[in-house]
């Protein structure tokens, strides 16, 4: 085996040159200690299997620009167009002076995008920096009106995309250009968002026009649904704003300081770093990859690859993508900051069902998809047989699991603070084929999810998904903790459900005949017969299978019902076995079993019309109670076995969020199998890199003179922690002494901080999430009286 041992000063090149002597014979390279600069893609290929690239501890490859020469802005005509608190603050800085050649470009994002290579980004000592906005960050404009009115698929009137919508905000008044002005918004729904270039701004009217938009792509404008406008140099106003004047080369930044020690990087590799076809045996192991436009790796027909313990950051798309192969491994690394994705895998064949027998265990991902926000998930696993594992997520806008596929295992993941600014997603999503089966989400821990609108789902079986196996799962401040979105065959069993509204919902929306529920029968019907079967054509209509044939049939028995109910014409009847599952929460359940065309009014009963007395329409409708229904029509068939309503008392200790089943519960009694909980998450010891693990709570007196807001903290890691809190109240009466709190907890140590005053509010829901990522967050809530809180 061939060694090669690489310093900065041989740079990339020398690992070029390393990797074109070699034969596939086998190799390993060490790339010393410093910072290496890439401009293109490091291609690796069948002559170059078997080599080993590593790095020792301190290593970086980098693609980008570090930036000097920097000075305040002097010029007059710009300073004029800045805020006057901060003139004398904004500092400038001529890119081209820095080699960069090209300052990248805005395009088209989030849902229903394509993935382009991003625009160029500043990092400051590896944090990324904020091109310039109004509304600032975390906040958004509502859409007042729209120029043309369409009617929707829910029979809503909204605004024509191909033309404009109105805002009401005097704020554009002052910008002097609008080249290259951009916008971002969920323009009709909260799980559908996008940038868009501006076209055309009148800022006096408070109307706004976009560039053409590809058919489809936006729904519509809904007024009240919300966006922000982006890349403007007025806006360079506070703490880590950025503006590229693209035409100058110039980048116009808003630092805290810059010191002699500061790094600034502009990302500019617009290709993968790492371009892997057709090899075997690749392992990537040990090193940093960061700043760049296009991803840090992407693997095609390769087999066998692995990238372990790596530190992935600052990646302008997804961080890692492969593409077919089949025994390939990701663990141990850590990924963050990326503007798309996390891990995406697709492998195994769909045709004959053969496994891809891929891993993706152990890794730490965090702060994903900060600019496609939507369908850009932490880990996308696509085909057969692929294992999620041990993985921890946490703090992304939207999904954190997307799979699409057969034979599935999502297990021992703990995911938190997912889904924070949409709505109808879940943390673990699937849906719209019910050819996929043999999936299993098992032994996760779910808890605290964010959301708006329509709110979010622990495990989200959408669109008549079927067949999933759901188990050993625990679920702890989730709204809706599992989703059975009108599919058969699911098995919900041996769950732990703790203050979650509801715990399970479902409905039978394919047996719905209004708007696009009608077409959710047939559609679902054209892919048990002829779908299109393999992700890696799955554009080629000739790659189709016949799923109620072998393997499928063969395989998956129970497709047998779901071809007698299309062959006799019948609607589809939902289905699922509810067993063995411990709830602390009200309503256990919620079943869409009423048609929306009759009104809550009148119900159905196995299909069958049915009258309500007030007393059962109370208790139906009341979250206090066990069941309540929503919207979606049909029949069900839901089967319920010894399922155990929970105490506190139950769990080890559920105010931490710590809800493993204790051994002397009476759950055990009536069949709960004991299931670890410490184990669920990252595999510390397996690890390079350590993670905290801080809990958190915040407690209150229910009723007393004072009620006093509490919060706990608690650090189960080995080292000490630097945490900082950021708490926000639903209930403006609230009063809470520090939006921020900061704390050094040292390993095992609990500390209890008084935060904040309830008063006489009865009504109220308080959060603490942190900004350091590995601390648990925590609610207090209280909507219904005291019935949803220990």
């Amino acid at each position: 085996m061939k060694e090669f041992r690489l310093t900065p000063e041989d740079g990339i090149d020398g690992l070029r040159q390393a990797l074109s002597e070699l034969n596939g014979q086998g190799a390993e390279i060490l790339l010393t200690k410093g910072i290496y600069y890439v401009e293109d893609s490091i291609a690796i290929g069948k002559d170059q299997s078997h080599v080993t690239i590593r790095g020792e501890e301190g290593t970086r490859i980098v693609g980008g620009r570090k930036l000097s020469g920097w000075h305040k802005v002097e010029r007059l005509e710009v300073l004029e167009r800045l805020d006057e608190t901060a003139r004398d603050k904004v500092y400038v800085c001529d890119l081209a002076a820095n080699g960069v050649k090209d300052p990248g470009h805005f395009s088209r994002r989030g849902f229903g995008g394509d993935s382009e290579p991003a625009h160029g980004e500043l990092y400051l000592d590896g944090e990324p920096m904020f091109v310039a906005q109004y509304p600032k960050r975390g906040t958004y404009l509502p859409i007042s009106g729209y120029e043309r009115e369409i009617i929707n698929e829910c029979e809503e009137a909204i605004g024509d995309p191909e033309y404009g919508f109105y805002y009401d905000d005097p704020r554009p008044r002052r910008w002097k250009s609008y080249d290259n002005l951009w916008v971002h918004g969920y323009w009709c729904w909260d799980w559908a968002n996008s940038y868009e270039h501006v076209t055309q701004l009148d800022a006096e009217k408070g109307i706004v026009k976009l560039k053409e938009i590809p058919k489809g792509k936006v729904r519509g404008f809904k007024p009240n649904q919300r966006f922000y406008f982006l890349n403007i140099l007025e806006e360079v106003n506070q703490l880590g704003d950025y503006y590229v004047d693209t035409e100058a080369m110039l980048l116009y930044f808003y630092p805290e300081a810059l010191g002699d020690e500061s790094e600034l990087l502009f990302s500019t590799l617009d290709t993968p770093m790492f371009s892997l076809s057709e090899c075997e045996g690749v392992v990537i192991r040990d090193l940093q990859l960061e700043c760049m436009r296009e991803r840090a790796l992407y693997a095609v027909d390769s087999s066998n690859i692995r990238v372990t313990d790596c530190c992935l950051r600052g990646i302008g798309n997804t961080a890692l993508d492969m593409e077919g192969g089949e025994n390939n491994t990701i663990c141990g690394c850590t990924i963050y900051n990326c503007g798309d994705g996390g891990i995406r895998i697709v492998g195994g064949d769909r045709m004959t069902l053969t496994p891809a027998g891929s891993r993706v265990t152990n890794n730490h991902i965090y702060k994903v998809a900060l600019w496609s926000r939507c369908y850009k998930p932490a880990i996308s696993p696509n085909g057969v047989g692929i294992d999620i594992t041990h993985n921890l997520i946490h703090d992304c806008p939207h999904i954190a699991i997307l799979y699409s596929g057969n034979d599935m295992r999502i297990e021992d993941n703990e995911i938190y603070s997912v889904c924070l600014e949409t709505g109808d997603a879940g943390a673990i999503y699937s849906g719209r084929d019910v050819t996929f089966r043999g999936n299993h989400v098992s032994h996760n821990y779910i808890h605290h999810l964010g959301g708006v609108g329509m709110g979010t789902m622990g495990i989200y079986n959408d669109d008549v998904l079927s067949g999933t196996i759901m188990e050993d799962n625990f679920f702890y401040e989730v709204g809706r903790a599992v989703m059975l979105g009108g599919g058969v065959d699911y098995v919900v069993r041996n769950n732990v459900f703790v203050k979650c509204y509801p715990a399970i919902a479902m409905d039978s929306r394919a047996a719905h005949t209004e708007f696009f529920w009608t077409p959710c029968y047939e559609e679902q019907r054209g892919k048990l017969y002829d779908g299109v079967q393999s992700f890696l054509h799955a554009n080629d209509p000739a790659v189709t299978l016949d799923c109620t044939k072998s393997p499928y049939i063969d395989r998956y028995p129970e497709i047998q019902h779901l071809v007698d109910i299309y062959e006799s014409g019948e609607e589809l009847t939902a289905s699922a076995e509810f067993s063995r599952n411990v709830f602390c929460t009200k309503p256990m359940f919620r079943y869409s079993y009423n048609r929306r065309d009759a009104g809550f009014e009148h119900m159905m009963d196995c299909g069958e019309p049915t009258e309500l007395s007030q007393d059962e329409l109370s208790v139906l409708f009341d979250m206090r109670h066990i069941v309540r229904p929503t919207w979606s029509a049909g029949k069900g068939d839901w089967r319920f076995a010894k399922n155990y309503m929970a105490f506190p008392s139950d769990f080890v200790d559920a105010e931490w969020g710590i809800i493993g089943i204790r051994p002397d519960s009476k759950a055990m009694e009536t069949g709960y199998q004991p299931v670890e909980f410490d184990s669920i998450g990252l595999v510390e010891e397996e690890r390079k890199v350590a993670t905290p693990k801080v809990w958190s709570c915040l407690l209150y007196p229910y009723r007393s003179e004072t009620r006093k807001l509490t919060l706990g903290l608690w650090n189960a890691g080995d080292e000490a922690v630097q945490v900082e809190m950021h708490l926000t109240s639903s209930n403006p009466n609230v009063n809470l002494y520090d939006r921020t709190v900061l704390a050094t907890l040292q390993a095992g140590e609990k500390t209890f901080l008084e935060v904040g005053d309830l008063g006489e509010e009865e009504i109220f829901c308080v959060e603490a999430r942190s900004a350091t990522p590995g601390v648990r967050p925590a609610r207090a809530e209280n909507i219904m009286g005291n019935w949803n809180r220990f």
